[in-house]
Order: structure tokens, then sequence, then C-alpha cells
């Protein structure tokens, strides 16, 4: 099978992208927790304003990686940068490093290698023949589903609230490079900004999943959620929607990719994995609660 290099560099951009997100959300959770400590410094305000500004470049790394490759390839890389994120939560954030939570990152990253591989041997990654409507559709129906998913978690004890919000952020990112894929696609010809007026309209679209997703993050880091495992869930909900929805948006339901198929089930054991590491940690004390 004869691979177009432009995928390559669409990978890389997706290593790339995704080690700068995780960074922002560390930087983020820093300026947070310090915040809440009372550390009202404007060095701190400006830590708090270079997360944001690292956290807002997600929607440009994707809009670069559509140009030289289907969009889940991005998708399918960006659990690799969780791996950081997890030495910068133990570093800064005084995150305890415990063995279920890095062999549950190692197999967030060997999922995402099944998913790129199994995209390979399918052509369900080809965004020009994707319906709008379904991942519009799932963008509202999301919508509506956030304060109930959140107030079920807070009341099931087996449910923590960070990974339910992670895996809602991530959904909703994963719906905003969707629809960025599409509207580049539009026209039939991949290019960095939409040539048509459909094109044009689902890309501003778009960034209403860009803002969802970072509200949630903020919101469980204001609620006091550990960094690492709610990112672990932002990071399988966003690897995890678009092997779930593009078949069923093509009209192809049913022909999922065996491979495919078990890069999400190892998806899917390394989230199991980081909720099982992660008890209640107040980072400002340093205490399990």
């Amino acid at each position: 099978m004869t691979v177009d290099p432009g995928y390559y560099l669409a990978l890389g951009i997706g290593l790339i992208g995704s080690s700068v997100i995780h960074f922002s959300q560390g930087l983020l959770k820093l300026a947070i927790y310090r915040r809440q400590a009372g550390d009202r410094s404007v060095a701190n305000r400006h830590l708090y304003g270079l997360g944001l500004v690292l956290n807002f470049s997600a929607p440009f790394w994707v809009i670069a990686a559509n140009r030289f490759g289907p969009t889940v390839l991005y998708t399918s890389m960006y659990a690799s940068g969780l791996l950081g994120l997890i030495l910068f939560s133990k570093w800064k954030l005084h995150h305890p490093l415990r063995f279920l939570e890095v062999l549950g990152a190692s197999l967030l990253v060997l999922g995402s290698v099944l998913l790129v591989l199994g995209f390979g041997r399918t052509d369900i990654a080809a965004m020009e023949t994707t319906q709008p409507g379904w991942l519009i559709g799932a963008l509202l129906l999301l919508g509506l589903l956030v304060w109930p998913a959140v107030r079920l978690s807070e009341k099931v004890d087996w449910l923590p609230t960070g990974l339910v919000m992670g895996a809602i952020g991530g959904a909703f990112l994963a719906l905003d490079s969707l629809l960025k894929g599409i509207a580049q696609a539009d026209g039939g010809v991949a290019g960095f900004l939409p040539v048509t007026s459909q094109g044009w309209a689902l890309f501003l679209l778009s960034f209403m999943g860009a803002a969802a997703a970072l509200g949630m993050t903020q919101w469980a880091y204001g609620k006091h959620h550990p960094p690492t495992p709610t990112i672990a869930a932002y990071d399988a909900g966003y690897i995890a929607l678009p092997v779930l929805l593009l078949p069923v948006a093509q009209g192809k339901s049913g022909q999922w990719d065996p491979v495919c198929e078990a890069g999400l089930v190892v998806v899917v054991l390394g989230l199991f994995c980081m909720g099982r590491a992660s008890p209640k940690t107040n980072v400002i004390s340093g205490r399990q609660e």
C-alpha cells in the first residue's frame, strides 16, 4: 500500500500539537491552583494567559494537519502529549506518580497507534464524503447532555466527575476538528481555509466545539479535579468520537475496521487504568481526600 507522504506531515503536526495543548493544560491548572491558594501576582496572571494562548492554538494545529491528510490522522495522535502532562503534573503540581497512571497513558498512546494503522486499511478517513449534518447533530446533542451527565456523575460514587467532564470536553474538541476537516475539504481540494460558502459556515460553526471544550476543562479544574485523569478522559473522547461517528456520517455504519476497534478497546482500557490510579487529591495541600 502506497502512503501519501503528506500523511506523515499530518501525523508529525499531531505529535507537536498534542504536546503544546497538553502543556497548556498543565499551565492553566497550575495558575488556577496558585490563584486558589492566594497568589494574585502579575506573574501568575501571565502564566494563565500563556496557558490560554497555547490552548487557543488548538484549532490552528488541526487546520494545518488537515491540509496534508484526513482529520483522523491528527485526532488519533492526540494522546501522545499525555505522557508529558504526567511529568509536568508530578514536577509542578505535586501530583503523585502511580504505576497505573503511567500504564494507562502508555495504553492510550498504543491505542492511538492502532487507530492510525486501522485507518490506513480503510477509506473511512476521507472527509469529502462525510455528511456534516451528523456532526452538527452530535454537537447539539452533546451540549444538551452536559448538565445531566455532570450532575449524574456527582451522585454516583464509581463515576469520577473529572473523567466525565474530560470526556465531554474531548468530544467537543473532536467535533471542532471534524467540522474543520469537512469545511477545508468542501470543494474537493483540502486547503488551509475553506473555498466555499458552506465550508466557511461549517468552519465558523466548528469554533463552538473548541470553546465548549475549553469551558469543560476550566470547569473541571475549578472543581479541583486532578489534571491527569481529566485530560486522559479528554484525550479518550477526542480519539474515540471520530472512530465511532465517521462511519455513520459517511453512510458506512457497521464497517468499522477490526484494527480500529482494537485500538479503541486499548484506549478505553488506558482510561480505566487512569481512573483507577487517581484518588481525589487536593493539590494545594497535597492531601488525599
